[in-house]
This record gives C-alpha cells, sequence and structure tokens, in this order.
C-alpha cells in the first residue's frame, strides 16, 4: 500500500532566486563606477565670461563635455554662465566648454 504524502517544497528556492537577483544588480551597479574611475580626471577652471575674465574656482571632471555643468553645480555666483576651460596638448589657447557643451578656444 502506497502512502500518499504531500510532496516536499523546496524551501531554498525563493532564496536562491532572491540572492541571484541582488547579485545580478550589484554587478550592474559597479559598472559605471568602475568605469568612471578608470578614465582620466581633468582639472578645469572655471569662468563666468559675462562678469570678467578672471577664473571663478576649479573643478575636476572625468568627461570635458561636462566641465561647465560642474562649475555652476560648484559655485554659486556663476548662476548658470560659467564655462569650465582645460588645457589641451594640441592647442595653445585654453579649451572652453559652455552648458551646452560646445567647445571653443579662449
Amino acid at each position: 500500500m502506497k502512502i500518499n504524502r504531500p510532496k516536499r517544497r523546496r524551501v531554498y528556492s525563493p532564496a536562491l532566486l532572491l540572492g541571484t537577483i541582488i547579485a545580478g544588480l550589484l554587478v550592474v551597479a559597479m559598472g559605471p563606477i568602475a568605469q568612471a574611475f578608470a578614465d582620466e580626471s581633468i582639472s578645469v577652471t572655471c569662468y563666468n565670461l559675462q562678469d570678467s575674465e578672471s577664473p571663478v574656482g576649479n573643478a575636476v571632471v572625468y568627461d570635458t563635455s561636462l566641465a561647465a555643468r560642474a562649475c555652476n553645480s560648484l559655485y554659486y555666483n556663476c548662476k548658470g554662465r560659467c564655462v569650465g576651460c582645460f588645457t589641451d596638448q594640441d592647442y595653445l589657447d585654453s579649451v572652453c566648454v559652455d552648458v551646452r557643451g560646445t567647445m571653443f578656444l579662449k
């Protein structure tokens, strides 16, 4: 005679699934962080060209197209009008970047 016992449910299956999802999320989250530190940091000088030619301050960026955004976030007196300038090896003058990411020579 066969006894009908209820089948045992695998208790570890949901925990294994949850652990896999968390590990996957950690790998995805660490990707941009590792990429940001892999690149070289660039020091930019912030200028408010509408007020004067004197520098407002300095910022460090990893992408030159974000130089003006970094300056405007760090310095209140920029009020969205600062540009970030850095020294490029190809030019004698400084290369500046405005808020839209447009590059021009200073």
